[in-house]
């Protein structure tokens, strides 16, 4: 059986995916195809376009489809949240994008909607329709928490599903056995939600939606307590009313509409705006400020933990939602030793709910069971053929030879202080590059660090991540698992700035991927040779990409942004591209 799922109504982070026979085989991210990050109200009409090649080359019909899964559920949407849903983001991303809908199709709902916009997409494509397109739509943290159950390998855990908003939810708890979805507890978005009130301290600093998050996360370290925390923290209110955690928020504010309302007036008792320059000195407000927001943040984080476990007494967990991207809120949970095990989908964000949707429908509505095995990797893209790669290199200027798997040559390079770009297989679905579309630098250089960011037009002060060989995770840092997602911090230990410099924050930590041979043989190689030359089985690894866009998809895609960036030599699936 086969079961696509793809996000509706249009938002965000939009993605198609493919489950067959209870695997997760295919998922990609519209963004790669349109070039703007987040793909804002894009419909995914270039991941279809893939999905269907990637079903062609492995014998697959998508007129065989037996659902499409919706990552959202219309009915459990407020009735204004509904219309803006429907009419202001819907409706208007099918006209902006051409689909002749007013002319031929009567729609009253979203999954009617949904259902004409897969018609259009199979003739777009010239494909054969399924003589019955059953659309099923899933609550949106269900979704969320399927993408973690089903693929973290548990038959019986906690779930923490932390996002800005759902439905009407911004948290949810479940204890999941045997792939029954039991909800413990829920808190509305208006007073519970972790997402929204990161996303709302952002714009307090510049930043826009959906990018500061992350980068606030980034700066926190630099900061200390101050007055911004002290406001911050009285409307965090903990273990009150039966609830872990909520803000608190005026009683007519949680009826509000808009979730992001109530935050604000946090966040305007708290400071007027910030203005700084993100690219010059450090900002002490500025950096002060982020301190604050992260540190409520991980003070939520952990009191859903302890509640979760108190609540459903089991001794594993798994993690999605946006906020479960925040790596350093799932290292202070990690290492407050609540849970034996702990997993986290590497798209924790609205990426991975259509993964998440698609597997819930596999299994409760048609029937089948998913394999509910441990997601080693997320190498789940489209690929590009040999063929196609000589051809767009040997199309360009630059000079090239191909070195095959000799990538020894590429770590010499690595070690002598190049910037490297890497690129080869499938790509890697979520925010994080993983050893197919990266950037690779020497993690001993001090300095090496400021020049990424530089040439991927990065704010100086943000860190840069590593990739290790697995078996070396216990030389850096402390009491580590394997993990090879970046979601998840560790600690160094001790004398590890002096060694590896580029990648150890200011805090002491870092987001680093683990790394085996069966996962990734040749990006594993590279690094083993690496460590062989300098005695460091790490390297700096970032997203192979520049500044606003999002990671790079097809070899064309790769060889401008290698063209324009300030990059030495490129790896290309056996060729080694060189500027000079």
């Amino acid at each position: 059986m086969m079961v696509i799922g793809f996000n509706w109504p249009v938002e965000h982070d939009n993605t198609v995916a493919l489950i067959l026979d209870g695997e997760l085989v295919f998922a990609t991210e519209e963004e790669r195809y349109t070039r703007h990050k987040h793909s804002p109200g894009e419909l995914p009409f270039g991941s279809f376009n893939k999905l269907f090649n990637f079903m062609h080359k492995n014998n697959l019909n998508p007129s065989d489809v037996d659902a499409f899964a919706l990552n959202l559920n219309q009915k459990k949407i407020p009735f204004i949240r509904n219309i803006r849903y429907f009419w202001f983001n819907t409706l208007f991303s099918i006209s902006f994008y051409g689909v002749p809908i007013l002319k031929e199709f009567p729609f009253w709902g979203l999954e009617s909607l949904a259902e004409y916009f897969i018609q259009h997409v199979y003739i777009k494509n010239n494909e054969k329709m399924p003589d019955k397109i059953k659309i099923v739509p899933v609550e949106h943290h269900i979704a969320h928490a399927a993408s973690a159950y089903y693929f973290s390998g548990f038959g019986s855990s906690a779930c923490l599903v932390l996002d800005g908003t759902g439905e009407r939810d911004a948290t949810s708890f479940y204890q999941i056995k045997n792939g029954n979805f039991e909800r413990i507890l829920s808190i509305p978005a208006t007073y519970g939600s972790i997402g929204t009130m990161y996303e709302v301290a952002s714009y307090k600093l510049g930043y826009e939606s959906l990018e500061g998050p992350g980068k606030l996360m980034g700066l926190a370290p630099y900061g200390n307590k101050s007055e911004y925390y002290n406001k911050l923290e009285k409307y965090l209110k903990i273990n009150t009313n039966g609830l872990p955690f909520y803000f608190e928020i005026d009683k007519k504010d949680r009826k509000s509409v808009s979730v992001h309302e109530p935050y604000k007036k946090i966040f305007d008792y708290v400071t007027p705006t910030i203005n700084w320059n993100r690219h010059g000195e450090l900002n002490k407000k500025a950096a002060d400020f982020a301190w604050a927001v992260q540190k409520v943040a991980e003070e939520a984080v952990l009191y859903a933990g302890e509640h979760v476990k108190e609540l459903t007494g089991e001794n594993k967990l798994v993690m999605a939602g946006g906020v479960a991207l925040n790596a350093k809120a799932n290292m202070e949970l990690y290492y407050a030793n609540l849970f034996s095990d702990m997993f986290i989908f590497p798209a924790a964000n609205d990426a991975g709910t259509t993964i998440g949707a698609a597997a819930y429908v596999y299994e409760h509505e048609l029937g089948g069971k998913m394999k509910n095995e441990r997601l080693e990797t997320v190498y789940l893209g489209p690929e590009y053929g040999d063929d196609e790669i000589k051809n767009v290199i040997e199309s360009s200027k630059f000079k090239y030879e191909y070195i095959g798997d000799d990538v020894g040559v590429v770590a010499d390079l690595v070690k002598k202080g190049n910037l490297v770009t890497w690129y080869q297989g499938r790509a890697e679905l979520g925010p994080r590059a993983l050893g197919n579309r990266s950037i690779i630098a020497n993690p001993t250089l001090p300095d090496i660090w400021k020049t990424v960011n530089k040439i991927k037009g990065r704010e100086w002060w943000r860190p840069l991540a590593p990739s290790l060989l697995s078996e070396h995770k216990n030389d850096y840092f402390i009491n580590p698992v394997d993990h090879e997602f970046m979601i998840l911090m560790f600690k160094f230990k001790e004398r590890m700035k002096e060694r590896v410099p580029a990648v150890y924050h200011v805090d002491g930590t870092a987001r680093p991927q683990t790394v085996s041979y069966k996962q990734n043989k040749y990006w594993y190689n590279m690094i083993k040779a690496f460590g062989e030359e300098t005695g460091e089985y790490l390297v700096v690894n970032t997203s192979f990409n520049l500044a606003g866009e999002p990671l790079v998809e097809t070899p064309k895609d790769a060889l401008r942004s290698f063209g324009l960036g300030g990059f030495d030599a490129m790896y290309m699936q056996g060729w080694l591209i060189y500027k000079y």
